[in-house]
């Protein structure tokens, strides 16, 4: 039987992206015997019922993890942005989360998170592009947040909507989108899927790498390779084709995050190097962000 061969694939089946994050998925439940997730989903529904704003996230080990937040232009400076994240908090509470965390842009809500009890522990530099940073935030305790009722007579409502539509999704999505490009410019490097397979001759998927690249830099979020063909250098090379993809994309940099359960060690070994750590999460354990330099 011939070697497993690497293969880049920005956009392949979702059969393939599913096996990665299956796989993944089966290694921490079984490294942290965790199995609970929950989605999380709040929008804002004008009096016609279509949707001006929304929040997306999920609920892991005990935390919130807010991954999307958007208010349209003309509904903002209402309190609805607070309306949301008071919602997703006292949902999470009663799923007995500890703990919350989100991202955010220098040009996004970083005060607004604030405000709300959440505090920076890491921080990257010239992204997405130059003069610009991203932010990691926490909150803990996950207390709840009190707000202001808003007006009886305005007619929009917070509706929870936990399994969005891929409508829903994309709505949210393009919001953000739209607001980052009015804010900063649209990069010339543009958000696009940066992934990588390992395929036998057969055409099964043995392992991947799945990310994006965006301005300057290239995020990978899963990594996995399946147990029979690990410790054979395949994840090295995997590496190894996505940051080669991604400096054909003119990325300067990478980041990416893993768990004290799972290949801190491998990463440094590759020249990754920590920036931000999350304590506890999930209990027990620790969250590691690394970032490395592709390009000068």
């Amino acid at each position: 039987m011939s070697e497993p061969h690497i293969i880049v694939e920005p956009d392949p089946p979702k059969a393939w992206v599913e096996v990665i994050e299956r796989g993944l998925h089966d290694h921490n439940t079984a490294a942290t015997g965790i199995v609970e997730f929950y989605p999380v989903g709040f929008v804002i529904k004008d009096a016609h019922g279509a949707i001006a704003g929304g929040l997306l996230g999920n609920i892991s080990r005990g935390w919130l993890r807010v991954r999307s937040l958007w208010v349209d232009a003309m509904w903002r400076g209402r309190g609805y942005a607070t309306e949301l994240m008071a919602a997703a908090e006292q949902y999470a509470i009663t799923k007995g989360c500890v703990a919350g965390f989100l991202q955010t842009a220098s040009y996004e809500a970083r005060p607004l998170y604030e405000k709300l009890g959440y505090r920076v522990f890491a921080e990257l530099d010239d992204h997405p592009v130059k003069e610009h940073r991203r932010y990691f935030l926490t909150k803990r305790p996950l207390a709840g947040i009190e707000h202001k009722r808003r007006d009886p007579q305005d007619p929009a409502k917070i509706v929870m909507q936990p399994y969005a539509s891929a409508d829903t999704q994309g709505l949210i999505a393009r919001g953000i989108q739209g607001h980052g490009h009015a804010a900063i410019g649209l990069p010339e490097q543009t958000w696009v899927l940066a992934n990588v397979f390992l395929q036998s001759d057969d055409g099964e998927i043995l392992g991947g790498a799945l990310g994006n690249t965006w301005g300057l830099w290239l995020y990978v979020s899963d990594v996995w390779i399946d147990t029979a063909n690990r410790g054979k250098g395949y994840a090295t090379k995997l590496m190894t084709a996505i940051e080669t993809y991604a400096r054909e994309r003119r990325c300067s940099y990478s980041y990416l995050d893993t768990f004290s359960f799972q290949a801190r060690p491998f990463y440094e070994k590759l020249g990754y190097r920590i920036f931000g750590t999350l304590e506890d999460h999930p209990i027990g354990h620790t969250h590691y962000f690394l970032k490395k330099t592709l390009a000068t």
